[in-house]
């Protein structure tokens, strides 16, 4: 199955619509994997310091694009790059001339290989011709003779049909509670009554912040949370993980399917949330019905990520609370150290992690991050008291001591959270640590000298030196990765 790309500004105007009504019919003919990818207008260098808005946001569509995702791509280069340069639009397209995919263009442009007749009219025959273009071009490495007639059914939807749809989805999600563990189901079945038979829904747990100054670093792995398909929504085992890059796997390949598909960003202010892709068919097409649909999609998940947000500010004040309960919060805050267990406190830690990346993190070392979190203190609280959560919490800070040596940094930063920085020139220094602790964390399940069981939840992740890596993009990798895996147990 040949999976082509197409790069579009948006789907408001009625002739890019009419475009990609034409190429899905070619898709759905021809077996294709077609994925339009609506990521706004560039903005130049210049433009993107003046920005104040959030449009910028969209564009990262275009971070997906890569070699493994797609065989060959179409890009509507004159409305993506309509308010930048010719070189900035060069610039652009230069992206995909180093992954080496191949692509088209849809109108001409500096001697860029276009799809065939570029100055007509983009309408339905266009979008069809150009697909096969698109096709003969990946299998063959030329364009094929254009089609003299291509006689394509006229579409049977009208603006009012489609307004009925939206009309529809908007109750539902009126009446839709914002509890952030089944919303995205809610959001499958939402889409269904759009006339969506099949969509998926991908998200990165917390938001990767993103902005015009420090662009975001794309993690590896991706959550899926909501599958649709032939109309029906799945149950996903909890902590479904795929690539970001390469999403189409086992977890995610039955719902996709050769035809049209619409691959959106999701996004919040300044942070990526995720991905959804909704395959849709050439009565979806009409001018700004498909941008209403993903403006509806997009509060939706937008609400269920601030109702996260709250959700994480309670368990802070909770653990606040707590801190102040024990009596050691005020001295805790003064000072550097976690007086419960003599490590460094946040603010210690975090101070010192600064100056020690930057005295000990040089060229050929790497630096290991490890974040820990003691699971099952809340349980411990309940049943047994909370002097006996604290000894777990000493326990706990014990055994990162020992594992990672008396040169690394270990500290408290929340209740029940632990950060570790080591540096070091060993690159299988971090096979070690890893042995060590799913050791030492079996030894403290296994202990029988407390009627509770004391878990911790790990990731230990290594970076090697980069002097353009930032502490801050260390951190958040490694906290993503721990989020993901507490999302599996």
């Amino acid at each position: 199955m040949l999976k082509v790309g197409l790069l579009v500004s948006d789907l408001k105007s009625e002739e890019i619509c009419d475009f990609c009504a034409g190429a899905i019919r070619a898709a759905e003919k021809e077996g294709i994997l077609l994925t339009i990818l609506p990521g706004g207008k560039i903005l130049s260098d210049e433009q993107k310091e003046k920005n104040e808005s959030y449009d910028y946001q969209e564009t990262v569509i275009f971070d997906y694009v890569n070699g493994e995702n797609f065989d060959g791509l179409m890009i509507d280069i004159d409305k993506i790059g309509e308010d930048v340069s010719d070189f900035d639009k060069d610039r652009f397209l230069g992206r995909f001339i180093s992954e080496r995919i191949p692509y088209l263009i849809l109108s001409d442009f500096r001697g860029h290989k276009t799809i065939n007749n570029p100055w007509k009219k983009h309408d339905r025959m266009q979008g069809y011709q150009a697909v096969l273009d698109m096709e003969n071009y990946i299998t063959a490495g030329e364009l094929p003779l254009p089609k003299d007639e291509i006689c394509l059914p006229p579409l049977e939807v009208t603006a009012a049909d489609s307004m009925k749809q939206l009309g529809l989805m908007v109750d539902k999600l009126r009446h839709t509670s914002g509890n952030g563990v089944d919303i995205y189901k809610k959001i499958m079945k939402t889409l269904s009554l759009g006339g969506v038979k099949n969509a998926l829904i991908l998200v990165f747990g917390d938001g990767i912040t993103n902005t015009i100054k420090n662009p975001w670093v794309m993690p590896e792995t991706i959550l899926v949370k909501g599958i649709l398909n032939d109309g029906k929504t799945l149950d996903i085992p909890k902590g479904t993980i795929v690539g970001t890059m390469n999403n189409l796997d086992e977890a995610t390949e039955e719902a996709m399917n050769p035809g049209g598909w619409i691959v959106r960003t999701l996004f919040y202010q300044e942070n990526q949330n995720g991905v959804i892709a909704v395959k849709v068919n050439p009565q979806f097409m009409i001018p700004g019905f498909e941008s209403l649909m993903y403006e509806i999609i997009q509060a939706s998940v937008n609400d269920a990520f601030k109702n996260l947000i709250c959700q994480n500010m309670a368990e802070e004040i909770r653990a606040l609370q707590e801190e102040v309960e024990r009596g050691d919060t005020i001295l805790d805050r003064l000072g550097e150290k976690d007086l419960m267990t003599g490590e460094y406190n946040r603010r210690g830690f975090f101070t010192h992690a600064y100056d020690y990346l930057q005295n000990e993190y040089t060229d050929g070392r790497y630096a290991i991050i490890s974040y820990v979190d003691l699971d099952t203190i809340t349980t411990i609280n309940e049943l047994y008291g909370r002097p006996e959560g604290n000894n777990a919490v000493k326990r706990t800070a014990k055994v990162l001591h020992n594992v990672f040596g008396e040169e690394a940094l270990v500290g408290r930063i929340r209740g029940n959270e632990f950060a570790v920085l080591l540096i070091t020139d060993t690159k299988d220094r971090i096979d070690r640590l890893r042995a060590s602790m799913q050791q030492q964390n079996a030894r403290l399940m296994a202990e029988q000298d407390k009627p509770y069981t004391i878990h911790l939840i790990f990731v230990i992740c290594s970076f090697a030196y980069n002097k353009n890596i930032k502490l801050e993009d260390m951190l958040k990798e490694t906290d993503q990765t721990l989020r993901n895996m507490k999302d599996m147990f």
